[in-house]
C-alpha cells in the first residue's frame, strides 16, 4: 500500500470521525451589573427603560439626597422601609427638600420608590425578583416620571438600596399647595408607610360592537401600565391612536387599545378585572422584609462545562487516529521491500 493512499484512508477516517461527534454552542454567560455605586443603579434603570424604547431619567440632586437618606435610615435601623424619620412622608420630604413636585399633591404627586435589601452588593441580572410586579416596575418605566435618584447604605454585610422617581412641574416651579402638604394641612396626602406611589388601578373595558376596546386614562396611569394591563405595547397603542413616538398621555384621554376584539357575551353583568389592588385604590408598592428578599451573586459556569466536553471528545479523536497511524507505520515498515 502506498504511502499517499494509507494518508488518504487515514484522513476520511478523521473526518468520519468528527461528524460523529458534533460540536457543541457555547452558551454565552448574561450581561450582570454588579451594584456598587448609586450612579451604576441609576444606569441599570436607564438601561432597562432603553430596552422598553423609553428615554432616559436625568439624575437630580435632591432625589440623590432623598434616596440616599433613605437608604442610610434603613441601614441604620435594619428596617425596609418608605417611612421617613420624624413621620414625614416622601412627598413632604421631597417638597421640603426643594423638588417642583408636579401631579396633584393632595395624592402624593408623581413620585415613586422601590427599595430592597440583599447581602453583598446586587448582581443585577435583569429586574431583581422584587421589583418585577407591576407598581415597582411602574417605579422605573412610568413616562409620568422626568427625575431619578438612588442611594446605596452598608450595614454590616447587609446592603439597602433606593431608588426615587419623580415628575417635576412644566415650569419648574412649586405648585400653591406645596405648603400645604408641607405643613399638614391638605388633607389625605395619599401615602402610609409601605405606600411607594399613586396611582388609580386600571379597570379593563370590554370591545364595542366593532370590536374596538378603549380606555380612559385616569391618575397616575402610563401607557405602560395601560400597556401591560391589555396585554398590547406602548407601540400598537401610539399607532392605533397617531401619538407618533409620543409617549405623553392625560387624564381623562380615551385611547383605542385593541382592535378585533370579539364582544363580550350577552349578559346580565359586565364583569370587570382589575390589575391592582382595590381596597384602599392605591398602588403600592410592597414592603420585602430582609427574610424574603435576599440576593446572593452566584457564578455560572456553562463554558467551563463546554470547554471539558470539547477537551474529552479530542482525546477520543487524537487516539482513535494514533492508532490508525501506528498500525500504519507498522505496515509500512514491515512490507517486503520487492514488493
Amino acid at each position: 500500500m502506498k504511502k499517499t493512499n494509507l494518508l488518504f484512508i487515514l484522513l476520511l477516517i478523521l473526518l468520519m470521525l468528527l461528524s460523529i461527534f458534533p460540536s457543541k454552542e457555547v452558551v454565552a454567560k448574561p450581561t450582570r451589573y454588579p451594584i456598587t455605586t448609586s450612579a451604576q443603579m441609576i444606569e441599570a434603570v436607564n438601561n432597562l427603560r432603553a430596552s422598553y424604547g423609553l428615554a432616559p431619567l436625568a439624575s437630580h440632586p435632591i432625589l440623590m439626597q432623598s434616596a440616599q437618606s433613605q437608604a442610610d435610615y434603613m441601614a441604620a435601623t435594619g428596617n425596609v422601609t418608605h417611612s421617613r424619620p420624624g413621620g414625614i412622608t416622601y412627598t413632604q420630604q421631597l417638597i421640603s427638600l426643594g423638588f417642583p413636585l408636579a401631579g396633584d399633591l393632595s395624592l402624593g404627586g408623581f413620585r415613586a420608590e422601590n427599595i430592597l435589601y440583599s447581602t453583598g452588593y446586587l448582581d443585577w441580572n435583569g429586574v431583581p425578583p422584587g421589583w418585577q410586579d407591576d407598581a415597582h416596575m411602574n417605579t422605573m418605566l412610568s413616562q409620568n416620571f422626568t427625575h431619578i435618584g438612588a442611594g446605596i447604605s452598608q450595614s454590616g454585610g447587609a446592603y439597602y438600596y433606593a431608588v426615587d422617581t419623580a415628575a417635576s412641574t412644566s415650569n419648574g416651579q412649586m405648585q400653591e399647595t406645596a405648603k400645604d402638604v408641607v405643613s399638614g394641612s391638605s388633607g389625605n396626602s395619599g401615602e402610609a408607610a409601605g405606600v411607594s406611589q399613586f396611582m388609580v388601578p386600571i379597570t379593563l373595558s370590554t370591545a364595542d360592537a366593532n370590536g374596538n376596546v378603549y380606555h380612559q386614562v385616569q391618575y397616575g396611569q402610563t401607557l405602560w401600565s395601560i400597556a401591560v394591563a391589555y396585554g398590547t405595547t406602548i407601540k400598537n397603542i401610539q399607532a392605533l391612536n397617531n401619538l407618533g413616538e409620543d409617549l405623553t398621555i392625560y387624564q381623562g384621554q380615551k385611547l383605542l387599545v385593541l382592535q378585533g376584539v370579539p364582544p363580550p357575551a350577552l349578559s346580565t353583568a359586565t364583569p370587570t378585572a382589575t390589575i391592582q389592588p382595590t381596597n384602599t385604590s392605591i398602588a403600592t408598592a410592597t414592603i420585602i422584609p430582609p427574610t424574603q428578599i435576599v440576593f446572593t451573586p452566584t457564578i455560572e459556569n456553562i463554558e467551563a462545562n463546554s470547554t471539558t466536553s470539547t477537551n474529552s471528545r479530542l482525546l477520543v479523536i487524537l487516539l482513535i487516529v494514533a492508532a490508525f497511524v501506528g498500525a500504519g507505520m507498522a505496515v509500512w515498515l514491515i512490507r517486503d521491500p520487492n514488493n
